[in-house]
């Protein structure tokens, strides 16, 4: 279990509850002291470089070593910031996790109009787009890693959007705006494909995708939860 600290926790409560959720974070080991500035700068380096060493070698192959000799910083300073592998793992996640969380795919700013939908799954891949190397080195923590906290936040991340998707659905068959349907199936649906064009046009390829790219993507998405929801405006037409 991690025992990750950063320099401002209450900024990270939102991540600090899913790595908690999950199983991968004691929120009472997590100091609330902040570090002095060499230590920030210890700990950004030895961050940056896991980044740049997990997205170039991949979770599995990815050693302390190989990120302590990148970073310039030797092992032993290594372990004042971080109790392991998973732990840094966590730390190098949390940025893009939080990139995500702000630009979360949002249906609920919408009544089901398809430029809005086409609007906010565009936004989403173009989140995942700047993220995508640690988005999809989650996926293959979740498949690979023996501690199966990586497979519950790769699961509770995906609950939690579908859930919000539901809510939205929900919310629309109460106000008249759409027929009364299986709300979670649909939900469901919408997710899974949502992911999947994420991963694997977005987060896969060997290049980021272009912007024209993620709009083609981003409209091809919005045009498919638009037909998928039963609109009574479009069964009464």
């Amino acid at each position: 279990m991690s025992t990750e600290t950063g320099p401002d926790t209450r900024e990270h409560d939102g991540i600090n509850a899913a790595y908690s959720a999950a199983g991968l974070l004691d929120e009472t080991a997590v100091s609330t002291k902040r570090a002095n500035k060499r230590g920030e700068q210890t700990r950004d380096k030895l961050v940056k470089a896991a980044t740049e060493c997990f997205t170039e070698y991949g979770y599995t192959r990815t050693r302390i070593s190989d990120i302590t000799h990148r970073a310039n910083v030797s092992q032993g300073n290594f372990y004042r910031h971080f109790v392991g592998l998973d732990d840094i793992f966590l730390a190098a996640l949390r940025p893009s996790l939080q990139e995500l969380a702000t630009a979360r795919l949002r249906p609920d700013r919408t009544h089901g109009e398809l430029e809005s939908l086409i609007e906010v799954n565009t936004t989403y891949l173009q989140a995942y787009a700047r993220s995508r190397h640690m988005l999809r080195l989650l996926r293959e923590a979740a498949a690979a890693s023996e501690n199966p906290g990586f497979k519950q936040l790769w699961l509770n991340l995906r609950g939690d959007f579908v859930r919000r998707t539901e809510r939205w659905l929900e919310r629309l068959v109460a106000s008249g705006a759409i027929e009364s349907c299986d709300t979670n199936l649909l939900a469901e649906t919408l997710g899974c494909a949502t992911e999947q064009m994420a991963y694997i046009h977005v987060g896969l390829p060997t290049s980021t995708p272009r912007r024209e790219r993620l709009e083609a993507l981003g409209t091809a998405l919005g045009e498919l939860w638009y037909r998928a929801i039963p609109l009574i405006s479009r069964t009464t037409t």
